[in-house]
């Protein structure tokens, strides 16, 4: 069967997704009702919200990225993308495309529980992805198994506390699809629309690293709608709020680094289109000296592309 998939007589094109399953009525069978949105704003959400670490990060989007190649109708026999080795560092890797779909199946074959891996599917695979904001344990659980299977026990998986119930605040969720999400629509938009770059690859590379940025700059607490509110009550940061200065330091610092990178010329953009949620024509009237419409959204264009190429250099996830 490889021999004849290697010499191109079997159409390598998905016909049908064998995670489709995991989409069957499991938000009626938990009676829970589920929030549809891509899989990359999962994963930032989810990190956002201190449900998963950097380790179960990395292994979700290493999923995102195979469950959107075997979606891919390309046909090249070869694939490059970009992955993570147990020391953290990201290298571009090139493989045959029909070794895709068995990567993809160990890695959720990987999550351990039928119900943990149906979520974990549910919220990564399948091509209309929704999570249960009120109870995300079990995909954060999920994502930490995939991490164990991709890195195994030496790569110093950070736990998540998960509680044992789902007693979660319902206010959580509320946050989440408010201030979370509402900043950050139009971005989501553009990448959804493939206007972040004409190839599709590139196009969820940059969304990607829009997100990191954005997630950086939340946790930081340099943005209003992301603050810290300690009137609230705060979930899954351990027991104590010991570690809360620790992440907002390191938030703040990583993106002070990435915004010094990014320099006058392309971070005004990039935090006004991936932070503050403006639209290109908005972002173009205001930082480009360009009168005509037409040429302001284009310059404006190449700008947010340029600046979020450097940040995925940066963060490792394009080759410079």
């Amino acid at each position: 069967m490889h021999q004849a998939i290697r010499a191109g007589q079997v159409s390598e094109t998905m016909v049908s997704d064998p995670y489709e399953a995991a989409n069957d009525n499991i938000a009626e069978i938990q009676q829970a009702k589920t929030a549809q949105m891509p899989a990359p704003a999962i994963l930032g959400w989810l990190f956002t919200n201190g449900h998963i670490g950097n380790d179960e990060r990395d292994a979700g989007e290493h999923v995102i990225k195979l469950a959107s190649i075997a979606r891919s109708p390309l046909t090249s026999p070869i694939v490059r993308y970009s992955a993570r080795t147990v020391d953290r560092k990201w290298r571009q890797v090139e493989v045959q495309r029909h070794t895709i779909r068995p990567s993809l199946d160990a890695c959720i074959t990987a999550v351990r529980y039928e119900p943990r891996r149906k979520a974990t599917a549910q919220a990564l695979v399948v091509e209309e992805t929704n999570i249960d904001l009120d109870r995300p344990h079990r995909v954060a659980q999920g994502l930490a198994d995939i991490a164990r299977h991709l890195w195994g026990a030496t790569a110093a998986v950070a736990p998540i506390f998960v509680a044992a119930n789902d007693n979660q605040p319902a206010v959580d969720a509320a946050d989440a699809k408010g201030a979370v999400f509402r900043t950050s629509d139009n971005f989501q938009r553009m990448h959804t629309a493939r206007q972040l770059d004409d190839d599709p690859e590139t196009n969820d590379v940059l969304h990607a690293a829009g997100l990191r940025y954005a997630n950086d700059h939340h946790l930081a607490g340099l943005n209003p709608l992301g603050a810290i509110d300690y009137s609230r009550t705060q979930v899954d940061f351990g027991s104590s709020g010991e570690g809360m200065p620790e992440l907002m330091a390191g938030s703040r610092a990583r993106y002070r680094t990435a915004r010094t990178l990014l320099g006058s010329r392309y971070g005004a953009v990039v935090d006004a289109v991936v932070i503050e949620g403006k639209s290109l024509g908005q972002v173009g009237a205001e930082v480009t000296r360009f009168k005509d419409r037409g040429k302001a959204i284009a310059a404006a264009g190449e700008r947010l592309n340029g600046g979020l190429r450097l940040l995925a250099q940066r963060y490792g996830i394009l080759r410079a």
